[in-house]
């Protein structure tokens, strides 16, 4: 049988089962037929396994989940909200007065970007320019805030006091006197409705001390003090009653080592009431005295100081030649005295040591807590000047004594120390304001805010704010606050913090109103 009648034979055959059927075509693969069908299978076989994962209510599968499946991911629970990122913290701090009170001529970028306190947009007219207007400590007094601040005018340096209202709303300058010299500005302490200022002042026998009394546009002077050929320019002042303390240090004869040196004076007409007189322990290198008024006196607090060789001590001659000694910078044991002061200005105990002996304190604040005592904040670092780290502690003082030192900033972390005490420390220093303290300062839990404010600012970022409660311990968290920027905190009332915010050769001073919240307590 030919080729061809065995292909008729085979239609034949298959049109006796299936008459419809066609045979394939000639040069079609063998195979493809029930390939096509397989990969049909698969598809409906993969959308019905979709379609059962994907719907709400369909059947779940025995099978075992595959490693990389999260079952926690696909369905939220009470247990997810739990352990989610923490929602950044809320600000604490708000505007609370008018534009700012300028200080000298903003630019023009810092005019128009004046909002609130100058933080926020603000911040990014914040610069210091040459000639700037300078700023020292502020104060409060029953007018509102006061600051010693100095500036370019006149063909020279002209010393003044700036004043702002309680609300922030009115704001004026009263000049003191010319500056000559490379002098601080003028140190501010309120009494009752009136300043006191105290400015150094260059004379033939080293500088003087200048102090006046600022009631309104007057000024009144008083006497004034030798403060000898120190290089320190270090000085306070405060007012207790109706006497005012001024403090200084000086060396001295021999030059030797530094020391404290205080004089008072009657509040309303400035005599003096007792002569300039050292009050340091004889034996005591001291340096940078503070003094703060309180109930029935004052505290005063310096730094001592003991002479200590290190790994980078002075500079060692090699074989007699001067040009290949290597110089370096000493650093030498450094801690805090503190002794408290009757109305007078005389002491009513021995100066005491409150941080440790073998401590670096660099520099320190302080301000009024628990029982009128004094709450100390200092910075402890063993590194050469303006390195990053060390640590921020604060310390309770009372007549009775003197508690533990307890690290609130930087260094290394206790067992019980809050969170934010291993954040890194930057190049700044502590600044400590009054808050809010209740009735004779006994509870300051039942009045608005903190009962004291922690500030550290630093020229690489924006200034950290925290609260304190009386006895010195963190309340809140050490943060930045949009509002307050880089601004520096100068002075406070229970109400507000003055805030100084420099704008090219201008300062702006406006008020913040910060509440005291507590992020990071348990």
């Amino acid at each position: 049988m030919d080729p061809e009648q065995r292909a008729t034979q085979r239609s034949t055959s298959k049109g006796s089962t299936g008459a419809d059927r066609q045979p394939p075509p000639a040069d079609e693969p063998e195979g493809v037929a029930w390939k096509g069908a397989l990969a049909v299978a698969l598809v409906v076989g993969g959308l019905v396994v979709w379609r059962a994962c994907s719907t709400p209510g369909g059947a779940t599968s025995d099978a075992p989940a595959p490693p990389s499946a999260n079952p926690a991911a696909s369905a939220p629970s009470d247990a997810d909200d739990a352990g989610a990122a923490p929602q950044p913290t809320p600000p604490r701090c708000t505007p609370a007065s008018p534009p700012p009170f300028v200080i000298g001529d903003a630019p023009p970028a810092a005019r128009g970007a004046e909002e609130g306190a100058g933080g926020g947009d603000a911040d990014s007219a914040e610069d210091i320019a040459p000639f700037a207007v300078e700023v020292g400590r502020g104060t409060t007094f029953s007018g509102g805030f006061a600051v010693g601040a100095q500036r370019e005018a006149e063909g020279g340096t002209v010393a003044m006091v700036a004043t702002l209202s309680a609300d922030g709303a009115q704001g004026k300058l009263v000049r003191l006197a010319r500056s000559r010299g490379d002098m601080d500005p003028p140190v501010v302490a309120g009494a009752g409705g009136a300043i006191l200022a105290a400015m150094l002042e260059p004379n033939a026998g080293g500088r003087a001390i200048k102090v006046a009394r600022v009631e309104g546009d007057h000024v009144t002077w008083g006497a004034e003090l030798a403060e000898g050929r120190d290089e320190s320019l270090a000085l306070d002042i405060a007012a207790s009653g109706e006497r005012a303390v001024i403090v200084w240090d000086d060396v001295t004869r021999d030059g030797k080592r530094s020391r404290i040196m205080l004089a008072s004076a009657d509040v309303g007409t400035l005599r003096s009431v007792t002569s300039a007189r050292p009050v340091s322990q004889p034996s005591t290198d001291a340096e940078m005295p503070r003094v703060l008024g309180r109930p029935g006196g004052y505290w005063l607090a310096y730094i001592a100081r003991a002479e200590e060789p290190t790994r980078k001590a002075a500079a060692k001659k090699d074989d007699g030649d001067e040009d290949t000694a290597a110089a370096g910078e000493t650093i030498t044991h450094q801690w805090i005295e503190v002794v408290p002061l009757d109305e007078a200005g005389a002491l009513t105990a021995t100066p005491r040591a409150v941080t440790p002996k073998n401590g670096h304190v660099l520099a320190y604040d302080l301000t009024l807590g628990d029982d009128d005592g004094l709450i100390l904040a200092f910075r402890d670092d063993d590194t050469p000047s303006g390195s990053i780290g060390g640590r921020i502690s604060a310390v309770l003082v009372r007549l009775g004594g003197a508690g533990e030192p307890r690290v609130l900033v930087g260094g290394d972390r206790e067992q019980d120390a809050p969170p934010e005490a291993a954040l890194g420390l930057g190049a700044g220093v502590p600044a400590l304001l009054p808050g809010a303290r209740g009735p004779g300062g006994q509870d300051p839990a039942k009045a608005a805010g903190a009962a004291a404010w922690l500030a550290i600012a630093n020229a690489s970022g924006p200034t950290q704010l925290a609260a304190l409660t009386a006895r010195g311990e963190l309340e809140g968290g050490l943060q930045a606050e949009p509002a307050l920027g880089r601004g520096e905190p100068i002075a406070a009332s229970a109400e507000a913090l003055l805030v100084a915010h420099p704008a090219g050769k201008a300062m702006k001073l406006a008020l913040l109103r910060c509440a005291s919240t507590a992020p990071f307590n348990k």
